[in-house]
């Protein structure tokens, strides 16, 4: 009895011994595939990074294109489109000028320069009777503006000729008298002869149609402010 049941017990576990002998026999080629799959994966990810290697340079290019036809477009986009107005509006020989520029005008330029179109306008009235320009303190006040727009004019650089006019405004009392012009000059690098023909160029024309543009300059301001108050 106990052989008969041990008969049907080997039978049952020849089949598990040949299983197991037929998957030791087929493991290579199982291998075999997995290698195979592993280096057609490899492949096909070596030549995607190909082709990415080579599409991206031509993308940086057409960049780069986009960028030269901007700046070849009149006005440079780092020089020109990036640029924020900065305007004052100002005169020569009034005490809160003198404070405008010291506590406002001059700090913020020290900061933000290169990141600013800064324009120095003044204010006064025009005369159509003689083409001329009157300012509230007077033809000295005048002729002091005329001096700091011939500077402008000169040095269009805001790092010369607003400290030239900074200098000046210290002393407004004392604009336009030749000493302390030559003074700011020199301490400025604005050359004084030149700053001179420039206020007397035409006979006084050219220094005079300097002021009323500007003039009417910081008018047309004044009226935009008073639009955008109003409306």
């Amino acid at each position: 009895m106990a052989g008969q049941i041990s008969l049907p017990i080997m039978d049952e576990k020849r089949p598990v011994r040949s299983t197991i002998r037929s998957y030791r026999r087929n493991r290579p080629l199982l291998t075999v595939a997995l290698v195979a799959v592993t280096l057609f994966l490899f492949c096909k990810l070596r030549a995607a990074r190909s082709y990415a290697s080579q599409w991206a340079p031509s993308r940086a290019a057409d960049s780069d294109d986009d960028v030269s036809r901007d700046t070849r477009g009149g006005s440079t986009w780092s020089a020109t489109k990036a640029l924020v107005p900065l305007e004052a509006h100002i005169m020569s020989k009034c005490p809160d000028a003198r404070d405008c520029l010291r506590d406002l005008v001059l700090p913020t330029m020290m900061r933000v320069n290169t990141k600013v179109n800064f324009t120095l306008s003044y204010i006064g009235t025009p005369t159509d009777s003689n083409d001329g320009v009157a300012c509230k303190h007077g033809p000295n006040e005048c002729m002091g503006n005329i001096l700091e727009l011939c500077a402008a004019h000169l040095y269009p650089d805001p790092k010369i000729y607003l400290g030239f006019v900074m200098c000046l405004t210290r002393d407004y009392k004392e604009i336009p008298q030749r000493e302390l012009v030559e003074d700011c000059a020199l301490e400025h690098a604005v050359d004084f002869e030149q700053l001179n023909d420039c206020a007397t160029k035409d006979d006084g024309g050219f220094g005079v149609s300097l002021l009323r543009n500007s003039v009417k300059r910081s008018s047309s301001v004044c009226h935009l402010r008073d639009w955008f108050r109003v409306f």
